[in-house]
C-alpha cells in the first residue's frame, strides 16, 4: 500500500471553506496571544513604574531626614565647642557645612519638578541659611573670646523648630503624592485584570474550537504513522550521534578550561607574582632609606603603597588557589578537601562535618581534580542558596569505586523542576560521566540535598578497611528524604 500524498494527509494543505475557517481561527488566536502579551507587558511596566516612584519617594524622604540629622549634628557640635572650648568638637560642624549644601541641592532637584514647591523650598533654604549663620556667629565669637549674643540660643531653637515643621510639611506632600500615585496604579491594575480575564476567556473559546478541529484530524494521523516511525528512527540515530559528539566536545571544553586555568595560574605566579614581589621589596627598601626628617605625607603614602602591594600579593595568591588548587597536586585530594572545608567554614557560619580518610587516596590526577571541582561547586551552591545549618562532606572507597558525598539540611529543591537553570549540577554530572561514573542528586524542598558522585577506580590502590567504613558510613546518620 502506497502512502498517501502529503497534501491529502495534512488537512491544512487542502483548499476549501474548512481551510479558510482554520486560518481564521489561527489568525484570531495569534491576535489574542498578542493582546495578552501586550496587556501583560503593560501591567508589568506599570508595576515597575509604580515601584520606581515609591523608591524615588523613599529616597526623597530619606534626604529630608538626612538634612535634619545633619543640622542636629552641626548644632550639637557647636554646643559642645561652646561648653568645652575644644576645637575637636567642631569637626562634625565643619564637615556638615559641605554636606548640608549638597543635601539642599538634592532636595532642590527633588522639588523642582513642581511649581507648588517653590515657596516652601525657598522657606527651607532661608531657614537653613539663618540657622547656619547663627552657628557660624557663635563659633566666631567664641573663638575671639566673646560671649554669644543674648537671644541667639532662642533664635536658633526657633529656626530649628521651623525647619522641622517645614520638612514635615514637605514629607506630608510627598506622602500624599505617593498615595495618589499608588491609588492610580491600583486602579490601572484592576482594569488590566478585567482586560486579561476577557482575553483569557476568548482564548479559551478559541482553544475549544481548535479542539474540535483537531479531533477531526486524529483519523488522518494514522495514515502517516508509518512515515513518522521510519523518520523517527533515522532522527533517533542522528540524535545519538550528535549527543556523542556534544559529549565529546563538552569533555574537550572541560579539559581545555582546566588547562587554561592552569596556564593562567602559572602566568599569575611567574609574571604578576614576581612583579608584585619585586615592587614590594623596592618599596620596603625605599622606606628603609628615608631620612628621619622625611615629611609625614610621604611616609604615609609609602606605607599605603606597601599595604596595597601586600594586598595585591594576597589577591594574586587567592586567584591562583581558585584557578589551580595547589594542595591537590602537592598533597592529594584529601588535603585539598580539608583546605576547601577550612575556606568554607571561614566564610560561612554553617557547621561543616568532614568524613575523610586519614591517608590520601592514590587517584589519577584527572579523577582527583574532577572530585575536587564537584565538592567545590557543591559547597559554593550551599553557601549561596541552601541556608543550611549543617553540611557533611565525605570521601571513601567501596566496591572498587571512589565515592564523594555532600549533604546539607538546607532549603532543598525539586530536582525534576531544576531544569537547565542549575548549570552547576549539569557540570558535576558531566565530570562524573567523563569517567563512566554515577551521579545522583536527592533533594526535596525543605528537606536538604544529598549529592553522590561515584567513579570507578582506575589504577588506584586498594582501600583500607577503615577507609571503606568511612565511605559506607558517609551520610548514614544524616538523613535526607528521598
Amino acid at each position: 500500500m502506497m502512502p498517501e500524498p502529503i497534501s491529502s494527509v495534512f488537512p491544512f494543505s487542502s483548499a476549501g471553506p474548512g481551510r479558510l475557517w482554520r486560518h481564521a481561527l489561527l489568525a484570531l488566536g495569534c491576535a489574542l496571544v498578542i493582546a495578552l502579551l501586550v496587556a501583560s507587558f503593560w501591567q508589568a511596566n506599570a508595576s515597575l513604574q509604580a515601584l520606581g516612584k515609591l523608591q524615588a519617594q523613599s529616597e526623597r524622604i530619606g534626604r529630608l531626614d538626612s538634612l535634619l540629622i545633619q543640622l542636629a549634628d552641626s548644632e550639637s557640635s557647636v554646643r559642645g565647642y561652646l561648653l568645652s572650648r575644644n576645637r575637636e568638637y567642631l569637626a562634625p560642624y565643619e564637615a556638615s557645612l559641605a554636606t548640608i549644601t549638597y543635601t539642599l541641592e538634592d532636595i532642590r532637584s527633588d522639588l523642582a519638578a513642581s511649581r507648588e514647591n517653590d515657596a516652601i523650598l525657598a522657606q527651607l533654604v532661608g531657614l537653613v541659611a539663618l540657622k547656619q549663620r547663627i552657628l557660624a556667629n557663635a563659633v566666631r565669637r567664641s573663638s575671639g573670646g566673646q560671649e554669644a549674643p543674648k537671644g541667639s540660643a532662642a533664635d536658633g531653637k526657633r529656626y530649628m523648630d521651623q525647619i522641622r515643621d517645614t520638612l514635615a510639611e514637605i514629607k506630608r506632600r510627598e506622602l500624599a503624592e505617593g498615595q495618589h500615585s499608588l491609588e492610580r496604579s491600583v486602579s490601572y491594575f484592576h482594569r488590566t485584570h478585567w482586560v486579561v480575564a476577557t482575553l483569557a476567556g476568548a482564548a479559551f473559546l478559541l482553544l475549544l474550537a481548535l479542539y474540535f478541529v483537531l479531533q477531526r484530524q486524529l483519523q488522518l494521523r494514522e495514515q502517516i504513522a508509518d512515515l513518522l516511525r521510519s523518520e523517527n528512527q533515522r532522527l533517533d540515530t542522528q540524535v545519538q550521534e550528535r549527543t556523542a559528539e556534544l559529549s565529546h566536545l563538552a569533555s574537550h571544553l572541560t579539559n581545555a578550561r582546566e588547562a587554561e586555568r592552569d596556564r593562567l595560574a602559572r602566568e599569575l605566579h611567574d609574571e604578576l607574582g614576581a612583579l608584585l614581589t619585586a615592587s614590594n621589596m623596592d618599596a620596603g627598601w625605599i622606606a628603609r632609606q628615608l631620612a628621619p626628617g622625611t615629611p609625614a605625607p610621604i611616609r604615609e603614602r609609602l606605607e599605603r603603597l606597601q599595604e596595597n602591594l601586600h594586598n595585591g600579593i594576597l589577591i594574586k595568591r587567592r586567584l591562583i588557589d581558585d584557578l589551580r588548587p595547589p594542595l591537590l597536586k602537592e598533597l592529594g585530594l584529601v588535603a585539598a578537601l580539608r583546605a576547601l572545608a577550612e575556606d568554607f567554614s571561614g566564610s560561612s557560619e554553617t557547621r561543616l562535618v568532614l568524613e575523610l580518610p586519614e591517608a590520601d587516596l592514590a587517584l589519577p590526577a584527572d579523577q582527583a581534580l574532577a572530585l575536587f571541582r564537584i565538592a567545590q561547586e557543591g559547597l559554593t551552591n550551599i553557601r549561596k542558596h541552601a541556608q543550611a545549618r549543617t553540611v557533611r562532606l565525605g570521601l571513601g572507597m567501596a566496591d572498587q569505586r571512589v565515592i564523594l558525598r555532600l549533604e546539607d539540611d538546607g532549603l532543598g529543591f525539586e530536582p525534576a523542576q531544576a531544569g537547565r537553570r542549575r548549570h552547576g549540577l549539569a557540570g558535576m554530572r558531566h565530570r562524573v560521566q567523563m569517567f563512566a561514573g554515577d551521579f545522583s542528586v536527592v533533594s526535596r524542598p525543605g528537606k536538604g540535598t544529598r549529592i553522590v558522585a561515584s567513579l570507578p577506580l582506575v589504577g588506584v590502590e586498594a582501600a583500607s578497611a577503615e577507609d571503606q567504613a568511612v565511605a559506607d558510613g558517609v551520610g548514614r546518620d544524616f538523613g535526607v528524604a528521598g
